[in-house]
């Protein structure tokens, strides 16, 4: 079954509506009109003493906000629904408050500060990139509150022996290895040409990619880098291509990968282009027909016919009217195995107002979601199988090989 991609991009008016609802408890209405929107805050009357307090930091503005919506999109939805139904274990409503980090780490720790210390939450989903994940991590590992990154990859996130760090999104490392065995099984490749954002989220990528390349035989003969907000790949591309490469690999985000992508087209460069960062709606729009051919690995796709996947894109699609990633439902079960692990403390007896108590309840998470089962290892990580994506005439297609 395939899922076609509903590409909104994000007009003046709806960026400046939701800088509009950054930072506050309260956003915009939820649009019926095949619009997107920030997330109606149904819970902004919620008084704090007596309900849960959600806080989310996500990049609301700037190049990445609308994977930054996506995220908060899903964490109202699943707020909305758990209220809906008398809150957490029937009786504990959800007050969600949440923060713009413009996918700045500095910024993010900020943010992060002022809803610990202001908002007084009680957990933490966010951010989207790994280097503001890294960065507001280290304020709710002082402040002793459970933290779920739903988006953010880079590895060492969950390296670093902090107790309160939970990720539901695949790790670069799972990422690698699919993309690797695919480029050598399927394309048959060699050789490859690696072409990262200088982000953490990119380099760490690199390093990975690198080791792993010889485990399936493949020599790396190129490595090129690229900064955030580029638009000219001209020369990357050319020492790339000079080089031969069967395959070429690019980590990075929606907007870099369709100018890449175009000016691939533009120069004649027909090598397989294969990849992980770049699943948004937004990249069928920004790159049009020069991204068709593009590989990428996601571990959650609408394209998947499973029940579970096709309940949550009819609901999603039904609030928000606009095209998600993988972000989209793994911050849709972020919230929920928040609220089944407060529902076995409260069960218990136990404190789930108390972190160190809460973040222990939630590592014996068993949760059959919209990704599937989630569950932790003793590091907070969360393992699954990638599916491998072609998109094929705008729409995405699961590859058999």
């Amino acid at each position: 079954m395939k899922k076609k991609i509903i590409s909104v991009l994000l007009s003046a008016v709806v960026c400046a509506s939701l800088l509009a609802g950054c930072g506050s408890d309260s956003g915009q209405d939820k649009k019926d009109d095949g619009g997107s929107s920030t997330p109606a805050a149904d819970t902004a009357d919620v008084d704090g003493e007596d309900a849960f307090v959600l806080g989310a930091v996500a990049p609301l503005s700037g190049s990445s906000a609308v994977s930054g919506q996506v995220m908060l999109n899903a964490v109202q939805m699943a707020v909305d629904e758990i209220n809906e139904a008398g809150g957490i274990n029937g009786e504990l409503p959800i007050k969600l408050v949440y923060e713009d980090d413009e996918a700045v780490p500095a910024n993010s720790v900020t943010v992060t500060q002022k809803l610990v210390e202001q908002s007084k939450i009680n957990a933490l989903i966010g951010s989207v990139p790994s280097s503001c994940t890294l960065a507001n991590m280290e304020i709710t590992q002082k402040a002793k509150i459970p933290h779920i990154t739903s988006c953010s990859s880079n590895i060492t996130i969950t390296q670093q022996g902090n107790p309160y760090i939970y990720r539901m999104t695949a790790t670069d490392a799972t990422h690698a290895k699919t993309l690797l065995k695919y480029a050598t099984e399927a394309l048959g490749a060699k050789t490859c040409a690696m072409i990262n954002e200088s982000s953490d989220f990119g380099m760490g990528a690199y390093n990975i990619v690198e080791e792993a390349c010889a485990d399936y035989g493949l020599e790396m003969v190129a490595h090129e880098i690229y900064n955030s907000g580029d638009t000219d790949f001209s020369v990357q591309l050319t020492k790339m291509q000079q080089t031969g490469a069967d395959v070429f690999i690019l980590w990075g985000y929606y907007t870099e990968t369709a100018l890449i992508c175009q000016q691939m087209e533009q120069y004649g460069i027909d090598t397989p282009l294969i990849g992980t960062g770049y699943n948004s709606p937004e990249l069928t729009e920004l790159g049009g027909s020069a991204v068709d051919g593009l590989i990428l690995t996601t571990p959650f796709d609408a394209a998947d016919p499973a029940e579970k996947v096709q309940t949550f894109d009819k609901q999603y699609t039904e609030l928000y009217g606009a095209g998600y990633d993988q972000n989209a439902p793994q911050s849709y079960d972020a919230v929920y195995v928040l609220a089944d692990a407060v529902t076995r403390c409260m069960n218990d007896g136990a404190d789930w107002r108390d972190g160190d108590v809460l973040t222990e309840y939630i590592r014996q998470t068993e949760l059959d979601g919209a990704t599937g089962i989630t569950t932790f290892d003793e590091t907070g990580e969360m393992v699954k199988d990638l599916l491998v994506i072609e998109i094929e005439n705008g729409e995405h297609k699961i590859v058999e090989w």
